[in-house]
């Protein structure tokens, strides 16, 4: 549950990121934003959710294989 609500914060903030980039106001962005909400349904906000789930397992298990391979690079470094 902490890493789906860690999630949906680093999308929260990636979104406001790119809003600021889009430019306009704190209240045109806010509008743009309660616009989008207004027309994505709970439905398609828990298929974001399992899919940003999904990326994390994705992402771990790349992370658990880079510090594999750099252990076993780092034992033949050593042969």
């Amino acid at each position: 549950m902490a890493k789906a609500k860690a999630a949906r914060r680093a999308l929260q903030l990636n979104v406001e990121g790119l809003f600021k980039l889009l430019g306009g106001t704190p209240d045109q962005r806010l509008r743009f934003w309660e616009i989008f909400k207004g027309i994505t349904t709970p439905r398609e906000l828990a298929l974001i959710n399992s899919q940003l789930n999904t990326l994390q397992t994705l992402v771990n298990q790349v992370e658990a294989g880079t510090k594999a391979l750099k252990q076993t690079a780092s034992q033949i470094a050593k042969q």
